[in-house]
């Protein structure tokens, strides 16, 4: 199997959706929307790289983050995580303990709405970004051991691109769909 790397596995940046940091989030959302309609993508983008005012990335907004801007109290729990702690009663004791999705859905979009990208969006941590030359293997660690998703792609301090979940699941799938099973 061809180790793959990180540029072969990348979108590039120029074919990712991208918004400005004072985009709003409906913006946001539309720019999705309207990328999923024109290009026809078998698996659309459902993140948004956000980019200053050069043009240059420096975070991104994912699912999540949107759902954690729209309900703030997420934040309040960042220092209090357990890994490993994910039992559903803990699940449902931090939902009560922190009054989580209290306001109706419709109330929440009319507030978060005209919230901005900088507001919303995600600053990467080292451990989320891949260089071009780094190996599949180390996008897959990264992703089993839950880093914030997808993962940007650097080359030179520069952003160049992002590799989601589903891109190194479908090389790894093709990769053990053309092996021979071993017999014992």
């Amino acid at each position: 199997m061809k180790n793959f790397k990180a540029k072969d596995l990348m979108i590039p940046v120029e074919e990712y959706n991208r918004v400005k940091e004072d985009t709003t989030l409906f913006e946001a959302l539309q720019c999705l929307a309207q990328q999923g309609d024109e290009l026809n993508l078998p698996h659309p983008h459902r993140d948004l790289l956000v980019e200053n005012a050069d043009g240059k990335v420096v975070g991104k907004i994912t699912m999540l983050d949107i759902f954690k801007h729209m309900e703030p109290s997420y934040f309040k729990m960042d220092d209090q995580r357990h890994p490993g702690a994910l039992s559903m009663d803990f699940v449902q004791k931090v939902y009560r303990d922190f009054n989580l999705w209290s306001e109706p859905l419709s109330s929440l979009c009319r507030k978060n709405a005209g919230a901005k990208a900088e507001e919303i969006m995600h600053t990467p941590k080292q451990a989320e970004i891949l260089d071009e030359d780094d190996t599949l293997d180390k996008a897959l660690h990264a992703f089993v051991l839950g880093v914030h998703q997808p993962l940007l792609v650097q080359k030179d301090g520069i952003i160049t691109g992002v590799v989601r979940l589903g891109d190194a699941f479908d090389k790894v799938r093709t990769a053990v769909l053309a092996c021979e099973i071993e017999t014992a």
